[in-house]
């Protein structure tokens, strides 16, 4: 059986690493370090999840939202914002651009699996 494909953008190598332990056994994980990465990538991968950083140089999380919704191809891929960034603005700008789901830092590994198995 074919594993599904997570994609994780995120510029904090630590984070991408926890995600990278609590999932690679389960999944096919591919990473970006940055904005613009992740839409590269997103260019010739089509993931079943995407976990998206917001706080990233030059192209921000959000940026990335508005580009993945913007295109009809992609744009009923589910995206998980994991983010630095406490405030409910925050949280519901993400969730006005199209994130389905919004999770605060740090890091919690039976919080990011059951996030993941509500959408894989």
């Amino acid at each position: 059986m074919e594993r599904s494909k997570i994609l994780i953008i995120d510029d904090d190598p630590v984070c991408t690493g926890v995600l990278l332990a609590i999932l690679g056994d389960d999944y096919q994980v591919t990473t970006a370090n940055s904005g613009r990465g992740g839409i590269d990538i997103l260019n010739s991968l089509s993931p079943d999840l995407i976990l998206l950083d917001i706080t990233m140089p030059e192209v921000n999380g959000y940026q990335v939202l508005q580009f993945l919704k913007a295109d009809s191809s992609r744009a009923n891929i589910p995206v998980v914002v994991i983010s630095t960034l406490v405030e409910s603005s925050d949280r519901d700008f993400a969730l006005k651009l199209g994130a389905n789901d919004y999770i605060n830092k740090p890091i919690m590994p039976d919080v990011i699996q059951t996030m993941v198995d509500q959408y894989l």
